[in-house]
């Protein structure tokens, strides 16, 4: 799991997004650029790159510290996450 406190803080640039490591991590972030990223997309995102499930609790925290520095952002219905530079 990413250690969330390492994040950097501020607007998600598009080097800053590139130099973000892990690789899961940026294919998340990248993922989200252009359409978004369906709910089943990102599910299976999370399965795949760190093991965990929708409903786990470091999810839930992974994605919320993504939201909370304005990086990622879920549409009102919760089924579509769109990535925010700048």
């Amino acid at each position: 799991m990413t250690d969330l406190t390492s994040l950097p803080q501020g607007p998600l640039t598009m080097s800053a997004l590139v130099a973000l490591e892990p690789a899961g991590l940026r294919r998340l972030l990248k993922g989200g650029l252009r359409r978004g990223l369906h709910r089943d997309e990102l599910e299976a995102l999370l399965q795949d790159e760190w093991q965990l499930s929708w409903d786990s609790p470091e999810a839930r925290a992974l994605l919320q510290a993504l939201c909370d520095r304005s990086w990622l952002q879920a549409s009102p219905d919760g089924m579509l996450w769109k990535t925010r530079l700048g």
